[in-house]
C-alpha cells in the first residue's frame, strides 16, 4: 500500500511539475507559437530564425515582409517601411530552399489578411534545385512548431533548451538592476554586416584565376526540373494572391561567383535557367521580378562583397530604393535584350582584371560612394564648404599648393582627468583639440570618411556626434598604441543617425596622463 502511494504521489509531482513548466513556456512562448510576446515584462532576443520565424509570421502585426536566405538578411526593415510605407517584418532563412522560404511565406499570407507586400529573393546558386529539396544539414527541422497538431507542442513546452537556455534566462533577467524589457529590432535580426570584412583581399586573398573551360547548357531534363520548383514554389502563391505585390530579385553574385561557373563550366547554364525562370515569371501581373546583375559597376567591385555571393548592407538599401522605383525590373518587353546584355557582359569579361583593385582600409568607404545614388546629396567637403561653419581648437590649418584646406593638425592633450570625468561628457561640454561641425543627417548624409595620421606620441584618433540634446549617437576611437604613424583611412556608418548632429574629432591625448607633444592630423574629412 505504502508503494502504491508513493507511486501515485511521484506521478502526481512529475505531472505537475511538468505542467508548471509547461506553462512557464506557455506564458513567456519565447518562440511566439501560441501568442505575441510580451515586451512589457521580458526581453525577447531575436536570434534562431526557423524556430521564430513562424510564430512572427503569424502573430505580429505588419502589411509587409522580407523574407529569403542570407542575401535577405541585412535589410534594414526600418528602410523598407519608409521607402514603401509600410510596416515591415522580415524573416529570412539563411541557406533555405525555394520550398522552405515558399511555404512560410503561405504561412504568413494564410494567417496575416492584411500581408499586401513581399519582397523576396531568388538566389541564383539555388536555380537547378528540385521542387521539395530542403536543407536537413543545417539541422533537426522544428516542424512541431509550423504544424497545427497540439500533440506535438509537448517537444515545445518541454524543450529542456527551451526551458533553460530561453526562458529561465528571461525570466532572471527581469530581475537585474536596470533591466529594460522588449524585442531585438527587426533591424538587427539576423544582420550579419558588423561580423564581416569586405573587399577583394577577403573576397579572393591568392587572386581570380581564369580557366578556358568547355561550357554544357541547360538540359530538357533540368528544364522540367526548374519548372516544376518555380510554378511551385514562386508563382502559384502570387497566383493566389491577386491582391497582393510580390517583389521578388535575383541576388547580384559578384563576378568572383560568376567566375566560378565560369570555370566549372556552367556559366551558359545558369544563364540560360535565368533565362527560363524569366520567362516563367513575368507573365505574372503581380510579380514585379528584378535584376540588378547589369549593373555592373557594383558586381565588379568587390569591395562591395564579403564572398563571392554575399553583398554587403549598402546593396540591400539600394535595392529596396531601385525596387520602389521600379528600376531595373524585368518585363514581357524587355526581358530578352536585358538578359541578352548580361549574356554578353559576363561571357566576355575578363575576370583576371579585378586582381587589381584596390581594397579599401575601410570597408563601408564602397558605401559613401554609392550614397549619392540612394539619397541624391552630394558628397560635403567639411574642411573647404563655404556654408559650413567648422570650428578648430588646439589645432592649425593647412593648405596644399593651391590654397586648398587639407589637414587639421592637432596637437597636446586634454586637461581631463581621466579616474573622474567622462571623456565624451568632457569633450562635449569642454574641450576638444582637433575640430568640431554641425550636420543635418536629414539632408541624407550617411557616412564620415576621413584620413589620419598619428604624428607624435600618444596622437589617436577620437570622434563623437551628438545629437541636438547632446546625447551620443556615434563613436569612433582607435587607440594610439595599436596605430602606427602611416595615413590610415576611416569612415563612419552614421545611417541610422538623423536629425542635426555635431561631429566632434579630437586627435590630442585624452587625457592629462599624455605626453604633451603628442599629435595627430586628420586630412579629407568629407560627410557622404
Amino acid at each position: 500500500m505504502k508503494v502504491k502511494m508513493w507511486l501515485i504521489g511521484w506521478f502526481v509531482i512529475v505531472i505537475t511539475t511538468l505542467s508548471i513548466m509547461g506553462f512557464w513556456v506557455y506564458r513567456i512562448d519565447p518562440f511566439f507559437h501560441y501568442h505575441k510576446p510580451n515586451v512589457d515584462e521580458y526581453y525577447y532576443p531575436l536570434n534562431n530564425e526557423r524556430s521564430q520565424n513562424d510564430g512572427i509570421s503569424k502573430h505580429f502585426d505588419y502589411n509587409a515582409l522580407i523574407t529569403g536566405t542570407s542575401m535577405t538578411e541585412n535589410f534594414r526593415v526600418t528602410e523598407a517601411d519608409e521607402i514603401f510605407g509600410c510596416n515591415f517584418i522580415k524573416v529570412a532563412y539563411s541557406g533555405g530552399s525555394y520550398k522552405e522560404i515558399n511555404d512560410n511565406l503561405k504561412n504568413a499570407l494564410e494567417s496575416n489578411k492584411d500581408l499586401k507586400l513581399v519582397i523576396r529573393c531568388l538566389d541564383m546558386g539555388k536555380f537547378l534545385d528540385g521542387y521539395d529539396d530542403m536543407r536537413p544539414d543545417l539541422g533537426e527541422y522544428p516542424s512541431y512548431l509550423y504544424d497545427n497538431n497540439p500533440f506535438n507542442d509537448v517537444e515545445y513546452l518541454l524543450n529542456r533548451d527551451v526551458i533553460f537556455n530561453r526562458v529561465y534566462p528571461m525570466t532572471l533577467d527581469n530581475d537585474k538592476e536596470g533591466f529594460v524589457s522588449g524585442i531585438t529590432s527587426f533591424d538587427d535580426y539576423s544582420r550579419w554586416q558588423s561580423e564581416c570584412s569586405f573587399g577583394i583581399n577577403t573576397v579572393s586573398p591568392n587572386g581570380i584565376i581564369e580557366t578556358k573551360t568547355e561550357q554544357i547548357h541547360l538540359s530538357d531534363e533540368e528544364r522540367k526540373t526548374i519548372k516544376k520548383n518555380i510554378t511551385m514554389n514562386v508563382t502559384m502563391l502570387a497566383d493566389d494572391y491577386p491582391e497582393v505585390d510580390f517583389y521578388y530579385f535575383y541576388s547580384p553574385y559578384s563576378v568572383a561567383r560568376w567566375n566560378e561557373w565560369n570555370e566549372g563550366g556552367t556559366l551558359y547554364k545558369m544563364l540560360e535557367a535565368e533565362e527560363y525562370i524569366t520567362e516563367l515569371i513575368v507573365t505574372h501581373k503581380n510579380i514585379h521580378l528584378f535584376s540588378f546583375n547589369n549593373r555592373t559597376d557594383i558586381t565588379t567591385d568587390l569591395n562591395n562583397y564579403k564572398d563571392g555571393s554575399h553583398y554587403a548592407c549598402w546593396i540591400n538599401s539600394l535595392m529596396l530604393k531601385w525596387m520602389h522605383d521600379g528600376l531595373y525590373r524585368l518585363t514581357e518587353d524587355n526581358y530578352k535584350s536585358y538578359l541578352k546584355q548580361e549574356k554578353d557582359f559576363y561571357t566576355s569579361f575578363d575576370y583576371k582584371s579585378v586582381n587589381g583593385q584596390v581594397d579599401y582600409e575601410a570597408d563601408f568607404y564602397a558605401a559613401a560612394l554609392l550614397n549619392k545614388e540612394l539619397t541624391g546629396v552630394e558628397p560635403l567637403d567639411v574642411l573647404n564648404d563655404d556654408n559650413l561653419d567648422v570650428f578648430t581648437n588646439g589645432a592649425d590649418w593647412i593648405k596644399d599648393n593651391n590654397g586648398r584646406n587639407t589637414i587639421i593638425d592637432c596637437k597636446g592633450t586634454l586637461d581631463r582627468d581621466y579616474a573622474t570625468e567622462d571623456l565624451a561628457d568632457y569633450i562635449r561640454d569642454k574641450e576638444y583639440i582637433g575640430v568640431k561641425f554641425k550636420v543635418n543627417m536629414n539632408d541624407g548624409y550617411n557616412y564620415l570618411s576621413f584620413y589620419g595620421r598619428k604624428t607624435v606620441g600618444q596622437g589617436m584618433p577620437v570622434v563623437y556626434v551628438y545629437n541636438k540634446d547632446g546625447d551620443l549617437v556615434g563613436n569612433f576611437a582607435a587607440d594610439y598604441s595599436t596605430i602606427d604613424n602611416e595615413v590610415h583611412q576611416y569612415v563612419m556608418d552614421l545611417s541610422t543617425v538623423t536629425g542635426e548632429v555635431t561631429i566632434v574629432m579630437n586627435g590630442g591625448y585624452i587625457d592629462d596622463t599624455g605626453d604633451s607633444d603628442s599629435g595627430f592630423q586628420f586630412s579629407e574629412i568629407y560627410m557622404y
